[in-house]
């Protein structure tokens, strides 16, 4: 084997390598090679040892399931459902999320995240009634009506059958009956949206903090009306809501209102009407 060899001058010369030389060598490159092979089949070793440990040992069997969120009492996820796949690095968190939506419609959002060594957390966000809307089997019938909570986004979250949630208001002419309802589903009608609409700068103004709001009719949204104490009809039509409950405030304020009779009052022109119906 030659190799080359600077002399005195810093000229390179080729020289030959001695037997012993190259056998050196030869045992040096072929032990690091060796040594390269059984440190991967070792780390090899290791990794698919691990991974059936993880996968195969009891230690990270999922034990416990906790559900943590407002009014998270009565949603229940019980160990049985996670059947054979109980190895808390199987088990599949979304799969579990869309479940808990589709069964719960009140739910918006179900985070579900693994504590190790052995349990899941899920973080529940609800979706809340603001309202009830009444339906019945035909629009312009006079059937049994029927009352369905939605929440603020239009969001049909119950059946409430036919008793009425005297916490939040009834919310007439929504535009749907009992042939299109169902729960879970959001729905986008005029008249469902405007009552909602309505709803929020009511309560941003903080005047269902100090009336009771109990019915709210968008059959008409001209002559749209709103009723506090199932006794005063405020008819306010669509527009200008702000400024006109601004002033109903005021004008409540300022007046005595014996609400055991059956009031009127029409804030859609420029000055208000008043009167006993």
């Amino acid at each position: 084997m030659r190799r080359m060899r600077k002399n005195k001058d810093g000229i390179k010369k080729p020289y030959l390598l001695s037997v012993e030389q190259i056998r050196e060598k030869t045992k040096s490159k072929t032990g690091q090679i060796v040594l390269g092979i059984l440190c991967f089949s070792l780390l090899s070793f290791f990794v698919i040892n691990l991974r059936s440990f993880i996968f195969a040992s009891e230690y990270f069997s999922v034990s416990e399931i906790e559900i943590t969120g407002k009014h998270s009492g009565r949603i229940d996820y019980p160990l049985t459902r996670l059947k054979n796949n109980s190895n808390i690095f199987k088990v599949n968190l979304n799969k579990i999320s869309r479940r808990l939506k589709h069964e719960h419609p009140d739910v918006q959002r179900a985070i579900v995240k693994r504590v190790m060594p052995n349990k899941l957390l899920i973080e529940i966000l609800q979706r809340h009634p603001v309202a009830q809307i009444v339906v019945r089997p035909h629009p312009e019938g006079n059937s049994k009506r029927y009352l369905y909570s939605v929440n603020e986004d239009g969001y049909i979250l119950a059946n409430l059958g036919t008793r009425q949630n005297e916490e939040i208001p009834v919310i007439k002419g929504a535009g749907l009956n009992l042939k299109r309802i169902e729960v879970g589903r959001r729905y986008n009608e005029v008249n469902l949206q405007c009552a909602l609409s309505f709803l929020k700068v009511l309560n941003k103004s903080g005047f269902t903090r100090r009336y009771k709001v109990t019915k709210i009719d968008v059959t008409n949204l001209r002559s749209m009306s709103f009723f506090i104490d199932h006794r005063l009809e405020v008819k306010i039509g669509n527009k200008n809501w702000d400024k006109k409950v601004e002033n109903l405030g005021s004008i409540l304020q300022s007046m005595n209102i014996d609400y055991s009779q059956d009031y009127y009052m029409d804030l859609r022109f420029k000055d208000f009407v008043f009167g006993k119906k």
